[in-house]
């Protein structure tokens, strides 16, 4: 289960922790990953670079999340702090990074995969709006071609109507998550829980 912490009101950080202590007694055993998703990366997120660092510290240090999610777009720095930290309180690390705009191409895409790589996270994530049908096979090609080579794990997907078969076929390319909304979608192209848990059953 993925919180969106940033799509709630403006509250301080042990009140955030408070809320993550309540999700993990109702999700009994099912892993949770705390996502605050800053303005630039999409989400409706409005703390500094500074005040993000100390809300996911604060989250980590009280070890009430199994995953919590890193922007890449935050100073390296800070990237580099965060990851250590919570590796030491054993959770994992989902280092993220969003285009809403566009999908770079083939060699963009596979050097922001090494660059990444460079910051140790558990998990590389990338997110790119497809414009394109070749978007959302350049995507898929650089997963796998990084995957295959690195043995790492990430998470891709490809935004919008045409990234949707991405969402779902991310096993293909070694993708080892996708994302769905129990309720309103977070991401374009984002299909619901239900038809998300079909369309992979069929697949």
């Amino acid at each position: 289960m993925e919180w969106r912490a940033d799509f709630a009101e403006v509250i301080g950080v042990v009140e955030f922790a408070q809320i993550a202590r309540e999700l993990k007694k109702i999700l009994q055993g099912t892993s949770l990953l705390f996502t605050y998703r800053s303005i630039k990366e999409g989400g409706k997120g409005r703390f500094s670079s500074e005040d993000i660092y100390a809300l996911l510290h604060y989250i980590v240090s009280q070890k009430q999340i199994d995953m919590i999610d890193i922007e890449f777009s935050l100073p390296k720095e800070i990237c580099n702090l965060l990851i250590d930290y919570a590796k030491q309180k054993q959770i994992i690390t989902v280092l993220s990074s969003h285009n809403f705009t566009k999908t770079p191409k083939l060699k963009v895409l596979e050097k922001q995969f090494e660059k990444m790589s460079e910051l140790n996270a558990t998990i590389i994530k990338i997110a790119t709006m497809a414009n394109f049908g070749e978007d959302v096979l350049n995507l898929m090609v650089a997963t796998q071609k990084f995957t295959d080579r690195s043995k790492r794990r990430v998470i891709t997907m490809a935004m919008g109507k045409l990234g949707t078969i991405s969402r779902l076929t991310g096993s293909i390319t070694n993708s080892s998550y996708t994302f769905a909304s129990f309720h309103k979608a977070s991401a374009p192209g984002q299909l619901s829980y239900q038809q998300t848990k079909e369309f992979l059953e069929k697949l």
